[in-house]
């Protein structure tokens, strides 16, 4: 590569297009392991702590059968 053409590098335009999980009931982001920990066998996130308890999220009451 000659040295006079500068390569522009924009490190966070990658990350501005990838989206961060939402929670389906409220729509409101979480975090991927939080989608990892709490969401379904797809890492869907069914209840986040804006629109349940941890109680209810633990025991996966808010996830379909079919995706359990």
């Amino acid at each position: 590569m000659p040295a006079n053409q500068d390569t522009k590098w924009t490190p966070l335009e990658q990350t501005s297009q990838t989206s961060a999980p939402r929670c389906v009931n409220c729509n409101n982001r979480v975090t991927r392991q939080f989608a990892r920990v709490f969401g379904d066998n797809r890492d869907v996130v069914h209840a986040c702590p804006e629109c349940s308890t941890y109680r209810e999220m633990k025991t996966s009451d808010f996830i379909p059968k079919a995706h359990r």
